[in-house]
């Protein structure tokens, strides 16, 4: 993974962009985090998703719909 990324393969959404692409407030999407149905990596005090997790999200495929 750590070669994907450094590749320029892994991109990195903020937040802030999840929740303006979907009409949602930041909050929201950090609960969604929290709750685990937005899978994210906690970088200091922010989130940060790659594009692969917000498409399962959208999609709806997430692992964690049990």
């Amino acid at each position: 993974m750590i070669a994907e990324f450094f590749n320029g393969e892994i991109q990195l959404l903020k937040v802030k962009d999840i929740a303006e692409t979907l009409g949602l407030c930041n909050k929201t999407v950090l609960n969604y985090i929290r709750a685990g149905r937005l899978k994210a990596q906690r970088i200091g005090k922010s989130y940060y998703i790659t594009k692969d997790r917000f498409k399962e999200f959208v999609e709806g495929t997430d692992t964690k719909t049990k």
